[in-house]
């Protein structure tokens, strides 16, 4: 369990200071994306959609 946890600490290493859109990565069997525009995907469906005015309140 610990060698998962040292590769990581490993990786995390190598990949320090490498600006985002220069990292690919793939998940699955999608093309491979830069880090950059991975992390805008994500945060674009983290958001909740704003809803308008509740219609069948009275104001």
């Amino acid at each position: 369990m610990g060698k998962g946890k040292d590769m990581g600490e490993e990786l995390s290493g190598m990949l320090r200071g490498v600006p985002p859109q220069n990292i690919l990565i793939a998940f699955d069997d999608k093309p491979a994306k830069s880090l950059a525009d991975h992390v805008k995907e994500q945060e674009k469906k983290s958001i909740p959609k704003k809803h308008g005015p509740r219609r069948d309140r009275e104001r």
